[in-house]
């Protein structure tokens, strides 16, 4: 049951010590003004509304929580700094002898707001508390960009990962029946008391060794068709979901037939699933050479206020401009912004027809197409008149654009300009430009959006506008994951991660909103 506040101040309160705290501290934000960033009537529909033992009120253990990503303290050091930190009780306005709470109140905190879709009720409050404030008043445009979010959980091998997974389904079906589970587990040959123990063999040896992982896979697929004849346990929601899980991990490092035993697969190949603990978690790019493991955390923030406006997790092998229209489509129509401005990976032909469909622009560098070698001529100069069809190369000679023929694929409705030998081969400029005797202009299904950002970016205001404001969003970014500790998920699953990175971002919020309140 939904419990409130009491404001009642008494003797030892340690409301009598807030002169002690600094003005632009987030301890005096919140001691002053914390009933204007986080409310209980926020998180009523957590709550029954007249059944149970009344609740912590949520404003506070809302604010603790904040404070815990503020330092990146535990929910554990979090409930002991609540106990014995005089700022903690100023700023939550608790009595100096306030003995504090369990620390497992913040894990069923955040599972009721999971439970019930309110983890970014606190984030949509800072918005509509800095937009009361002038702060984002009539925001035309946005910046874009993400950063690596490295995942909780351990990469793991071929062993491990489906040892791991055997276990998950082990304990996914004693949950649901402990005499299947007993049965279960007479029923295979390993045992998964200890998963990241791997079974005793010659591991150097490499005959050994794959005949232990042709082992290890049997026994996962014994594991699965054991559980899958009891029809009413595998329709229980947990153990489906773990089977499912075996499944995948299986396929993905083994090659499995009907009517033979598994063989590992052997060179080169793209992992999906890196570990049975956080399934979601993929290998990354930042950059070609900035791998990471985990999350990508992408947002978007005002051009015109350090104010992060919408974020959102994906796992790490994820293109970062697919991203873009999502941040834009989690906006309220008032707050969605006009333009976008971003790097290069916000600027290829896919993400500019997503946001066009949005009415939403984009100000980004666009992929090059420059060939390695430095003196070969461009696509870029080339004149393109999608007007009358034809393609224009830099000594003055006209090919028509044309569709490929049928016979050709044309899905993507590529289209082609082909020079005639006759032009290009006694051309002074063939050996940059057409060295097989022949150049060939190909333009996308969606040239027009490309022309136009050339014609965009010809603009030298453009540039300096792209050049000055798009790196507005990195100091945010380093906010949230060097002084908040966003750079390392606490916690498995994009939904956790992402709860993780919203309350964060408030956190940066809080900078502007307390300025404003303090002028």
């Amino acid at each position: 049951m939904l419990a409130g506040r009491e404001r009642q101040q008494g003797f030892f309160d340690a409301a009598w010590c807030s002169g002690l705290l600094a003005e632009d501290s987030i301890y005096a934000l919140l001691a002053n003004h914390g009933d204007r960033i986080v409310r209980d009537e926020d998180f009523a529909e957590c709550y029954s509304a007249r059944w149970g033992r009344p609740s912590i009120a949520p404003s506070l253990l809302a604010k603790v929580l904040l404070l815990a990503y503020r330092n990146g303290l535990s929910d554990r050091r979090a409930m002991e700094a609540l106990r014995f930190d005089l700022r903690w009780k100023v700023a939550l306005d608790l009595p100096i002898d306030h003995p504090g709470f369990h620390h497992t109140s913040l894990v069923k905190f955040r599972a009721r707001l999971l439970l019930h879709g309110k983890e970014r009720i606190v984030f949509e409050r800072s918005l509509e508390l800095a937009a009361e404030l002038g702060l984002l008043d009539g925001a035309v445009e946005q910046i874009v960009d993400s950063t690596p979010m490295l995942g909780a959980a351990a990469v793991q091998d071929t062993v491990t990962l489906v040892r791991a997974g055997v276990r998950k389904l082990i304990d996914a079906v004693t949950a649901r029946d402990a005499s299947a589970a007993a049965r279960l587990r007479a029923a295979l040959a390993f045992d998964y008391a200890r998963p990241r123990e791997k079974p005793a063999a010659d591991w150097q040896d490499k005959t050994a060794r794959e005949a232990m992982l042709v082992e290890v896979a049997t026994d996962a697929q014994r594991a699965v068709r054991a559980v899958e004849h009891d029809h009413e346990l595998v329709a229980d929601a947990a153990v489906g979901g773990a089977v499912k899980l075996l499944r995948e991990i299986v396929g993905q490092e083994f090659d499995t037939g009907d009517d033979q035993a598994p063989r590992p697969r052997h060179g080169r190949q793209s992992r999906q699933i890196i570990s049975a603990h956080d399934p979601e978690m993929r290998h990354g790019r930042k950059t070609s050479a900035r791998r990471f493991t985990g999350y990508k955390l992408h947002a978007a923030a005002a051009a015109d206020a350090p104010l992060v406006t919408a974020i959102t997790i994906s796992p790490g092998n994820e293109h970062d401009g697919h991203h873009a229209a999502g941040l834009v489509s989690q906006q309220p129509e008032r707050r969605r912004p006009q333009r976008l401005i971003g790097d290069a990976a916000y600027g290829n032909i896919e993400v500019r027809e997503q946001l066009e469909q949005r009415q939403v622009g984009v100000l980004a560098r666009l992929h090059t197409t420059a060939s390695d070698a430095d003196d070969a001529i461009a696509k870029d100069e080339f004149h393109i008149d999608l007007d009358t069809d034809t393609v224009t190369c830099p000594q003055g000679k006209t090919a028509t654009i044309y569709k490929p023929r049928r016979s050709r694929p044309a899905a993507t409705g590529q289209r082609v300009a082909r020079f005639s030998p006759t032009d290009c081969q006694p051309c002074p400029l063939r050996a940059r430009c057409a060295p097989g005797g022949r150049r060939q202009i190909r333009l996308s299904r969606r040239e027009d959006l490309r022309q136009a950002a050339l014609r965009q970016l010809a603009d030298p205001a453009e540039r300096e506008r792209l050049k000055r404001t798009r790196p507005r969003i990195e100091r945010l970014l380093g906010l949230m994951v060097y002084r908040y500790h966003a750079r390392t998920s606490r916690y498995h699953g994009t939904r956790k991660t992402e709860l993780q990175a919203v309350w964060t971002a408030v956190l940066v919020n809080l900078h502007p909103i307390r300025a404003a309140l303090q002028a």
